[in-house]
């Protein structure tokens, strides 16, 4: 590329030119309110081992392990009824219609467990037809299956056997909820609206918190409820569920939370009685619009919930916490909703809504947006954190350029990427926090940049770390010391990958700037006169640092 090194330090230097002295925070910690995670947390269970550092609990007799399909006659006729497949696609709908009969023979017309229909599902002998069929088909074809939980068998949790931090970041919310409360076991609503089935993780969560030390219930909001409640349909929520949320036989499925919903659903104030015996809230992740979709009337009005929500927690009476998009929906300007860096550098950013994953598929993609475009609400989020751009899974994801290029779009003096198994805790009024977990949160400030480029001042902040977030940035960090943490592996790509997470520790080492490449792609990271590191082996923290990204396609060079 034609961008050497030294013209990118005098890009940056004139893009850029805000910085700050670093300077300790108060050793006395403040009562956080607010709790925002960079993923879904990982909980060890009988239905995610996965996330299990010992399976020698589960008794798999005594417990659900997976979901179950049914493959017989009658219930493959309603997967594929003609009611709920467009007629557009009735050449899928046939061809899907002869591979579950095939599936049916193969599994013996028999009860399948999840991974072993999706792993037949996806084999080779299906691969071609699976690359033609949308994320909503396949998601209808999986609800249109799925048998109800065989009564006496239920998910059980261990937080015990939780690898990683997410079982301690959920005791950490706890505590954070009982200091705040004074009361030993808090009360904890949990809102699962982020997820595209609300009704999937419900026990999940209830199971996790309470063995974290809460009372737990469940505040049965999501986009249908809301939709059902404005435009009273509760009675049709089953149905609304197809339309709103692409979730179908719910009521079915889950029998006892549709009806909990429905007679929720039908007392507009059943919300308020809850909400003012709760010490706090934890909204999980998923789709963020759809969070956002679960507490506004319309595009800029709230519902009642939302606002008693804000009086609740203005009050000192209300922590919130978040899980990936649940902690996205939280910005009070501009929310992400979708896109990767790669795209966000060609196409810049959009304030549209986003397309439906597999919209090229079947010819739904809205005007110059595919599914990898990146899109933003521009009315921002549920407005309980409110000092800028939230983004998750950042140094994993390499999601460094989507916050650079939202926030110079749109003008936004602070994003905030969090990674994953990390989250934030923080006090809305003071502005203080801390980070925790195993990952990191990069804080950019300053974005701004041209058709081709985007650069901002950034801060990379690990476990312990803290400061203070204002409307005017970041300040009074204090770096926290950290264990020694060697990597797996490391790549130089940074579009959709750790690179920018990998090569971090080269600044830390010495060098002035690191450049990586990565096809049309160039980014840059470099220090300042006020730049300092706190270095540790593998990963360190920066402050004060400037990060860049440029787009050169070959037509240009």
């Amino acid at each position: 590329m034609k961008n050497t090194g030294m013209q990118w330090v005098a890009v940056l230097s004139l893009l850029l030119g805000v910085s700050f002295t670093a300077s300790a925070d108060d050793d006395n910690e403040p009562n956080w309110n607010l709790m925002l995670m960079g993923n879904e947390p990982q909980i060890c269970s009988s239905m995610n081992q996965d996330a299990c550092s010992s399976k020698d609990w589960i008794q798999a007799n005594d417990m659900r392990t997976a979901r179950l399909f049914n493959l017989s006659d009658v219930r493959r006729k309603e997967a594929m009824r003609r009611a709920i497949w467009p007629r557009e696609r009735d050449e899928i709908r046939d061809r899907l219609t002869l591979v579950l009969e095939e599936m049916a023979d193969y599994f013996g017309y028999g009860v399948v467990p999840e991974y072993r229909f999706v792993d037949r599902l996806r084999s080779r002998a299906y691969l071609d037809l699976l690359s033609e069929i949308t994320e909503a088909e396949y998601n209808r074809l999986l609800d249109s299956l799925e048998m109800p939980r065989l009564k006496g068998l239920n998910e059980e949790v261990n937080l015990a056997e939780t690898k990683g931090s997410s079982a301690n970041l959920l005791r950490e919310f706890v505590a954070m909820a009982a200091a705040n409360s004074g009361n030993e076991e808090p009360l904890i609503l949990v809102v699962t609206a982020s997820a595209r089935d609300s009704f999937r993780d419900i026990e999940l969560y209830q199971q996790a918190f309470a063995a974290a030390g809460a009372q737990v219930k469940w505040l049965p909001v999501d986009a249908t409820l809301n939709r059902a409640q404005r435009e009273g349909l509760c009675e049709s929520l089953d149905s609304l569920r197809r339309s709103t949320t692409g979730n179908y036989d719910r009521a079915r499925v889950y029998p006892n939370f549709h009806r909990q919903q429905q007679a929720f659903c039908t007392n507009k104030d059943a919300w308020k009685e809850l909400v003012a015996e709760a010490d706090a809230l934890f909204i999980n992740d998923g789709n963020q619009s759809l969070t956002r979709q679960t507490f506004f009337l319309r595009d800029d009005e709230p519902t009642e919930l939302l606002v008693g929500i804000h009086a609740a927690m203005r009050a000192g009476e209300l922590v919130v916490g978040g899980a990936g998009a649940g902690a996205v929906a939280m910005s009070s300007g501009t929310m992400v909703t979708s896109g990767n860096s790669r795209e966000a550098m060609k196409g810049g950013s959009h304030a549209r809504r986003p397309a439906a994953i597999g919209c090229e598929i079947d010819g739904t993609c809205p005007r110059g947006l595919g599914t990898d475009s990146l899109t933003y609400h521009a009315m921002g989020g549920l407005g309980l954190y409110p000092y800028g751009v939230i983004d998750t899974e950042v140094s994993e994801r390499g999601r460094q350029a989507r916050m650079l290029r939202l926030a110079a779009d749109t003008a936004t003096p602070l994003a905030m990427g969090i990674d994953r198994d990390t989250a934030l805790f923080m006090n809305t009024d003071s502005g203080q926090f801390a980070v925790r977990g195993s990952g990191g949160v990069i804080m950019l400030e300053s974005s701004q940049g041209n058709e081709n480029m985007v650069a901002g001042n950034f801060h990379f902040l690990r476990h312990k770390s803290s400061g203070r977030i204002s409307h005017s940035g970041v300040s009074d960090i204090l770096l926290a010391e950290q264990s020694r943490y060697r990597p797996e592996s490391t790549t130089t790509r940074f579009l959709g990958d750790t690179g920018v997470y990998d090569n971090l520790q080269r600044l830390c080492e010495g060098r002035p700037q690191v450049q990586l490449l990565q096809e049309d792609f160039s980014l840059l990271m470099q220090r300042t006169d006020d730049t300092e590191f706190k270095p540790t082996q593998g990963r360190c923290q920066v402050t004060n640092a400037t990060i860049g990204v440029a787009w050169q396609p070959e037509e240009q060079r």
